[in-house]
């Protein structure tokens, strides 16, 4: 979706449910934290653009803002400086309620499994069995495939957007 750089606000409009349901999640936090935080996303954004800042792919850019300012709002909670408040009941019930996923037969998700595991590597497939059928901790996977927790997790990470990327694409034509 191209979108006109130079029309920032009409971009923002467009792009300000996504920041908030990405701060909503990375956050977990009370409301008006999740405020907060997308409102110095728009004004990085917005400040940028004043600037004559080059924006190819708004979204993007702005995710990447996101990421930067919420490690930052962390930073300064690890620091004492900051205090993220509890989201209470009453709140939680405003956030916007995820899509819930249609239930598949057991016997589809099992032939889905089957099908995506032919397609990984040797190695997904160990780390694929051991986390997932084995339910091996992640110290467990790292000493037992001779590499660091750190290098387990981005696997982990790598295999799972994989296989959501599968199991799209799988539903699509088997569906």
């Amino acid at each position: 979706m191209a979108q006109r750089q130079n029309d920032p606000e009409t971009v923002w409009t467009e792009n300000e449910p996504y920041i908030r349901r990405i701060c909503a999640y990375k956050l977990s936090s009370h409301p008006d934290e999740i405020e907060d935080t997308a409102q110095e996303i728009a004004l990085a954004y917005f400040e940028a653009v004043q600037k004559g800042t080059e924006i190819r792919d708004p979204k993007k850019w702005l995710t990447v803002v996101a990421s930067n300012i919420i490690k930052d709002v962390y930073g300064q909670v690890a620091a004492g400086a900051r205090h993220l408040a509890p989201i209470d009941d009453e709140a939680v019930q405003s956030l916007p309620a995820p899509e819930e996923p249609e239930e598949l037969p057991e016997e589809v998700l099992l032939q889905c499994k089957n099908v995506f595991l032919d397609t990984l590597s040797e190695d997904e497939r160990t780390l694929f069995r051991m986390r997932y059928v084995q339910r091996l901790k992640l110290k467990a996977i790292a000493k037992k495939m001779g590499i660091s927790e750190g290098n387990v997790k981005i696997r982990i990470f790598r295999l799972k957007r994989k296989a959501k990327r599968f199991v799209d694409d799988w539903s699509e034509n088997h569906l």
